[in-house]
């Protein structure tokens, strides 16, 4: 059985649903190899959070982009990564997913909300794009008992 993200060059509902599903896995695994396979080797990496780490505006590589997710988990756990809303556009090249963002700092359970921009090249994901207002403070969440 064949990848649906790599049959066509343009995006499928069902590939948008893999992915989102692997990027799931990866962030609760704390494992960003799972989704290694989704990039091109020359992705496109933008995100506002990148000024509180000092790394650049544009990152570009598929090392240094799963370098720089790995640096912006590196001191949370329990991540629960939900896409909870998305769109293809027009002729499947691009989407838009709006994600929900979980996780514990040290005591603290916290959310974030971002949109994601996805835009593909050949089926894997050429540029992403991560928009939120950084200035906005993140939800704080009820601890589980």
């Amino acid at each position: 059985m064949s990848d649906p993200s790599r049959d066509h060059a343009v995006l499928s509902e069902d590939a948008l649903g893999c992915q989102e599903a692997c990027f799931a896995r990866a962030f609760a695994a704390r494992d960003l190899a799972l989704v290694r396979p989704l990039y091109d080797p020359a992705v496109v990496y933008v995100s506002p959070t990148v000024r509180l780490f000092g790394w650049p505006a544009r990152i570009e590589g598929v090392e240094r982009t799963l370098e720089f997710i790995a640096r912006t988990i590196r001191d949370v756990r329990a991540i629960d990564y939900r896409a909870v809303e998305h769109a293809i556009v027009t002729g499947g090249r691009a989407a838009f997913v709006r994600v929900r963002f979980d996780f514990t700092r040290g005591e603290r359970r916290l959310r974030s909300h971002y949109v994601v921009v996805y835009r593909y090249r050949d089926g894997l994901i050429a540029r992403q794009e991560l928009y939120y207002d950084p200035s906005n403070a993140l939800e704080e969440l009820p601890q589980d008992t």
